[in-house]
């Protein structure tokens, strides 16, 4: 797996760091000779081989320049502080790097103010993002034809998503592990990174999915799903929510979520379990009754079926890492 981070002037850190951390963590847990066979590389990109002073005076040393046309699989764009148009102007030669890498079918994530990039290159017309909430009303003026979602924290299109914070940016690095490393890898990774990716259920956001298009039915169908977990819940329930037929809320759904209705709700219910078991000292059944199980048998096999682990080896694993901290 190859990850490129570009580098530029008021680029955040933290938009580097942990997801650096996580990606890195995570190629560790691989069989030894998947390593050695496949391994990961990360690369710091940036105008010149010159050491870079990023916001907060912390010096990166960049691997390449945005002259190098080796391939990669996947651009990390970080945010950067305060206004970035000014950016911009220092760093022209960025946007025909990220444009020849996503033709050559990389994948790319920006963060916050980092979409910027992606809207300049037009990669962005006609689709839904996001941005840092702060940027909201600046990004609409100078970006029209994209199609800006304030509610959003990822959005997904054709291979590039936009991720509205570092903690949005955190739950995306795990579904890239997911995707490259499998589930029992990225569930470990959770784990240990728990604290720094916080499950919001807040609010409803576009979550990584198949289609372009977002839909407010789904998302507020992802909220009120979340927001009764407890409950005894049926895809004819959840589509009355959303005044829906239920054969048009079952295919919006798939279309959107990349998911069933039913595998999206145990996919929640498992996260809120994790959660729970992270920080309460809640009895198994307990947790089980609170995210929607009745009983507490189906409840640790659909959990060892996602997470690779039983409930209590969860538990155990969790917190050993924070009694070790």
């Amino acid at each position: 797996m190859n990850v490129s981070f570009a580098i530029y002037p008021r680029a955040l850190v933290t938009g580097i760091s942990l997801a650096t951390e996580m990606l890195s963590s995570a190629a560790s847990l691989r069989e030894r000779s998947l390593q050695k066979s496949d391994p990961l590389t990360i690369q710091l990109v940036a105008v010149s081989l010159q050491p870079q002073r990023l916001t907060g005076g912390l010096v990166l040393q960049p691997n390449t320049t945005f002259e190098d046309h080796s391939s990669t699989q996947v651009i990390i764009l970080p945010p950067m502080w305060g206004n970035p148009i000014a950016t911009l102007n220092k760093t022209p030669m960025l946007i025909p790097w990220i444009l020849e890498h996503y033709r050559n079918g990389c994948q790319i994530i920006a963060t916050g103010t980092g979409a910027i990039w992606l809207a300049e290159a037009g990669l962005l017309d006609g689709q839904v993002a996001t941005t840092h909430w702060y940027y909201y009303e600046k990004f609409a003026e100078r970006y029209p034809r994209v199609k800006l979602n304030r509610k959003a924290s990822i959005t997904s299109a054709d291979g590039i998503y936009c991720t509205r914070s570092i903690n949005s940016q955190a739950e995306m690095i795990l579904y890239l592990i997911t995707e490259f490393f499998g589930q029992r890898i990225a569930s470990i990774i959770e784990t240990q990174y728990g604290h720094e990716v916080s499950k919001t259920s807040s609010q409803p956001f576009y979550e990584i999915g198949g289609q372009l298009q977002f839909d407010e039915s789904i998302a507020l169908a992802q909220d009120w799903m979340k927001r009764h977990l407890s409950d005894a819940i049926t895809a004819q329930i959840i589509a009355d929510q959303c005044s829906l037929p239920l054969r048009t809320f079952n295919r919006k759904f798939k279309e959107q979520v990349g998911q069933t209705p039913h595998q999206y709700l145990q996919q929640i219910r498992i996260n809120a379990a994790q959660q729970l078991l992270r920080d309460f000292s809640m009895s198994i059944q307990d947790v089980a009754e609170q995210v929607g199980y009745k009983d507490s048998y189906h409840f640790a096999t659909r959990f060892k079926q996602i997470c690779h682990f039983t409930p209590s080896e969860y538990r155990k694993m969790v917190q050993a890492k924070i009694y070790n901290a």
